[in-house]
């Protein structure tokens, strides 16, 4: 841990960490054959954006905690997603008998 303390607290590191969360959920958002796949993959990208709004709004706001209501938004937005989307899920698997993207031929228009 105490590798943690000697890292510098600057506003770089944690843009770093947003635009990689935000590019691996990108990157899983397009390529993902599985409803649960792309699950995730917005998960991490609505993880990406809140660390992304916590560390602007820390570093360069002058009320922080502006940035933390709103970071505290985008994980309730993120539960009830997953919660909506778990649910659509289970139900083209109850119809389909499948989750993977390329099966679902029957919800074309």
């Amino acid at each position: 841990m105490d590798f943690l303390h000697s890292l510098p607290n600057n506003l770089l590191i944690y843009v770093i960490v947003a635009h990689l969360l935000f590019g691996i959920g990108l990157h899983g958002m397009m390529f993902r054959k599985t409803l649960i796949g792309i699950l995730i993959s917005l998960e991490l990208l609505i993880q990406g954006v809140g660390i992304n709004v916590m560390a602007f709004g820390t570093f360069l706001h002058v009320d922080p905690l502006a940035a933390r209501v709103m970071t505290l938004f985008l994980l309730g937005i993120g539960a009830a997603e997953a919660a909506l989307f778990l649910g659509i899920a289970v139900a083209v698997f109850r119809n389909c008998r499948t989750i993977s993207i390329d099966k679902l031929t029957q919800l074309k228009g």
